[in-house]
Formats: structure tokens, sequence, C-alpha cells
């Protein structure tokens, strides 16, 4: 079953609180860090509903995800994904301009953009900075640009990954602090490790020392009940009650991918037993799970 769950309220909540902040969210302008456990949902949320919701809002978004490629030096997958972000707005074909709402940026989403420095040069010694990289895009989009890094934490892994926190707390500074900025640069960082990525935003030696960081929500009763609703709908077999499935949900740490396989190894019993053993098999599976991530 594909089932992508979507929280369209909860990305416009955080989208709106980035972009036009109110008073008591100033803050978040310094830079939001997101932690949760692994297989929770986050990267999901980041791709199918936090990155629409931002560019609906009007915002150019730059993404990227540091654990599909742990082997690589972080500032690797970084570079590349900036230098393609820059490449698209440089053409008049390039998706990035053209996803801006046009009632808000009616010239600069039918046209392309123009750099002062050449794009296969970043990430170089001679190459153009992070600030300057955002503060051209800024000035010339007329807008607020977002870097998404996903799995942040692995950035404290290299040298070259920590000269990149302190490049893009330069390039937030550099932006944000400009007088009549016709946009701001926005930096939010994901990750797993609650410990590492919390670090990131405290201690007199870290980039974006005062940043937000906040838990990120978990799943809940609502993504469960969908599911059972599809499954319904799928006329499977062996449905439990919202109430089990919910409480077995938890107890798998709310991963989704856990849920549906414990609902997969359910379909082997009667519908009568359905909440008798899905918490067994939670049970089971929380165990396996727990006996994995310690090795």
């Amino acid at each position: 079953m594909s089932h992508v769950y979507h929280r369209p309220e909860l990305a416009r909540d955080i989208a709106t609180q980035l972009l036009r902040p109110g008073v008591l969210e100033q803050g978040l302008r310094s830079g939001l860090f997101l932690f949760g456990p692994r297989r929770t949902g986050k990267t999901t949320f980041l791709l199918h509903d936090l990155i629409p919701a931002l560019e609906n809002a009007g915002a150019l978004v730059v993404y990227v995800d540091l654990w599909t490629d742990v082997s690589a030096d972080p500032s690797t997958p970084i570079h590349t994904a900036l230098r393609a972000a820059l490449k698209c707005l440089q053409s008049t074909t390039g998706d990035l301009l053209s996803r801006l709402p046009r009632h808000r940026n009616p010239d600069v989403a039918a046209t392309r953009l123009s750099f002062s420095f050449e794009t296969a040069d970043l990430g170089t010694p001679t190459g153009a900075t992070i600030a300057q990289v955002a503060k051209e895009i800024v000035d010339q989009a007329k807008t607020d640009l977002v870097f998404i890094v996903d799995e942040v934490q692995h950035m404290l892994t290299s040298g070259a990954g920590l000269a990149l926190m302190r490049a893009f707390k330069a390039a937030r500074d550099a932006v944000n602090a400009s007088p009549n900025t016709p946009g701001h640069f926005i930096f939010i960082g994901a990750g797993s490790h609650r410990a590492q990525v919390v670090g990131m935003t405290e201690g007199n030696q870290s980039a974006f020392l005062g940043a937000t960081s906040i838990e990120f929500p978990a799943l809940g009763e609502d993504y469960v009940q969908s599911v059972l609703q599809i499954l319904s709908q799928e006329k499977v077999k062996v449905i439990p009650s919202l109430l089990v499935a919910s409480q077995s949900f938890a107890l798998v740490g709310r991963r989704p991918e856990e849920l549906l396989r414990a609902l997969r190894i359910l379909q082997q019993y009667q519908p009568p037993e359905a909440d008798h053993y899905l918490p067994v098999i939670a049970a089971a599976l929380k165990v396996a799970a727990a006996d994995i991530e310690s090795k």
C-alpha cells in the first residue's frame, strides 16, 4: 500500500511562522532545527508538505538529504544541490522560479537570474561564498530563500561540514541584516539525533547559537485512522479497532513503516483476533528494532 499522509495545516503553520513571523516568532529567522527519531515521517513531511507550503507562500527552496550518501563529506551534496539550484535559476526552463506564485512575483517568475560569479566554482577556494550566493538570489528573485538540510547532524562529522554551518550562518546574517532586503535567508535543519541537533543551537562554539530547536510533531491517531480507512476501502480482511491500532502505533515508536508491517503480519489471523494479536506483533517488532539499533 503506497500511502502518503499529508499534514497541510502543520506545514502552513510552520511556513507562515518562518516567512511571515509575528513578534513572538521573529527568532525562527535565526534558524529552525527539527529533531525526531528515524522513520517517523520527517523526510516525508519536508518533501510532501513543508516544501510545497513554503513554495506556495512565495519562497525559493533548496533541499538536500545528507542520508543519501553517508560516506560522502557533507559539503559535497550540499554544494551539489546549491549548484543545481543556481543552474536552474539561470535557465528560462528551470522549475524553481516557475513555482513562484505569479501574483507575488509576476516579473521574476517569467525570467531567469544572472549571477556575478561562476556557479561551477562554488565550493572551491576561489568560488563565491554562500553569503554572496544567497544575497544575489534574494536580491534578484525578491523573495525568501529557504535552505533545508535533512539529517543535518551529519554536518558535524567533518571540518568542511562545520565550516559550512558557519557559512550558512554568515549567509543568514548577510541577507537578513541588509537594510530593505526584499527577502530573507532561512535555514532549516532536520535530524534524527536529538542531542546533536539540539547541540547545534547551543554552546558558544555553535554557528547557530540561539536558533530554535523543536521536536518534530509525531504522527498520531489521525494518521492511524487514515490507514484503517484505506484498508477498509481496499477490503482488507483483518482490520483492528482504532484504539488498539493507535496503541500499537505508539508501541512501535510511531513509525509508519512498522505499523504497516504489523498490519501485514496481522493478515494471517482471523478478523475477531485482530485486537488481540496486533499488540503482540507490535511488541515483537519493537524488540527487533531495538536489537538492530543497538548493534
